[in-house]
């Protein structure tokens, strides 16, 4: 490669891993959409994404890689994503003339992505915003400031220009909007309250599963509060103190207490459930432009009422 030294490079057309060579001073950003010969906008996003490792930690696309620095992760193929209007229903639980809030139900992807192409929560909001948000098609990713897993229902904040979209991010960053889940987990937890702490980061052998880290990741802290003891199961409140990618199944899996229904951090939970039962059932914050405080609600699911009403001793 010219330009720079070529890095020592081993890779199939999944698994990447590299060792800099004499590239110091690059953003990692930069510097992984040479090497790999893709966008510094995807690079960014695997790196977002948490598909890349820097010497065992997850690392932002503004770390300035070093020489011997080992750079590993997973370059995920490219599909074509739909940023079409689709008009799908949406659960509206508040809206004014900045802020749009949206109950979302499980199933529904937030953003189109490797292997949910279309019908996600963004095409939904751009059918919606060009009835009524000219503004919209200006607001990267349709106003939407934070996600949610598929099977996970509940609150969803949406806004409706630049500034406030920009004005709620840095809110989320620095933890000024208050979430609180519901969740019915495996096992009895003995505890009324438990606070759970461990950094989160990339699974060392499982890469697309986060896991609690001895050495790296992120510092990650959840309260959980009992609400009500079923047979084999417990109901909670949960409260993430952090915003960690699956930060509030993998501390509870972490805690021995995985949601019911999670595949992927659950062991028995799959006989349980046709779905995580997992609900972001809250949202707090003072309102960005009108300085107002803000609580939405949505309403708990019937599917966990109803695994609730059938699992009571």
């Amino acid at each position: 490669m010219t330009g720079h030294d070529s890095p020592k490079k081993y890779r199939n057309p999944e698994k990447i891993s590299y060792i800099v060579g004499e590239d110091k001073g690059k953003r990692l950003d930069v510097y992984l959409s040479e090497i790999c010969s893709i966008t510094r906008t995807r690079a960014k996003n695997l790196i977002e994404g948490n598909f890349i490792t820097v010497d065992g930690k997850v690392p932002k696309p503004s770390l300035k890689v070093k020489k011997g620095m080992h750079i590993e992760g997973v370059i995920q193929e490219e599909e074509t994503l739909s940023m079409e209007p689709q008009e799908i229903p949406l659960d509206i639980l508040y809206e004014d003339e900045y802020i749009l809030a949206i109950n979302k139900p499980s199933g529904m992807v937030v953003h189109p992505s490797f292997g949910h192409s279309d019908k996600t929560l963004m095409n939904a909001l751009l059918a919606y915003f060009n009835i009524s948000c000219a503004e919209a098609s200006h607001v990267p990713r349709a106003g939407i400031v934070h996600r949610l897993d598929k099977d996970t229902t509940g609150v969803i904040l949406v806004a409706k220009d630049l500034k406030t979209q920009e004005m709620l991010s840095a809110m989320f960053k620095k933890r000024d909007i208050s979430k609180h889940y519901r969740a019915v987990v495996e096992g009895i937890i003995k505890e009324d309250i438990m606070t759970i702490e461990g950094n989160i980061g990339r699974h060392p052998i499982e890469r697309k599963k986060m896991a609690v880290l001895k050495n790296g990741g992120r510092d990650a802290l959840t309260d959980v509060m009992v609400i009500e003891r079923l047979n084999t199961f417990t109901y909670v409140d949960v409260f993430p103190k952090t915003g960690r990618t699956h930060q509030i199944r993998v501390h509870l899996s972490y805690k021995g207490h995985p949601i019911v229904g999670d595949e992927i951090y659950g062991k028995r939970a799959r006989h349980a459930s046709n779905r995580i039962l997992l609900h972001a059932y809250r949202i707090d914050f003072v309102h960005p432009i009108k300085n107002i405080p803000l609580s939405i609600w949505a309403p708990v699911p019937d599917d966990i009422k109803e695994f609730i009403e059938s699992h009571r001793s």
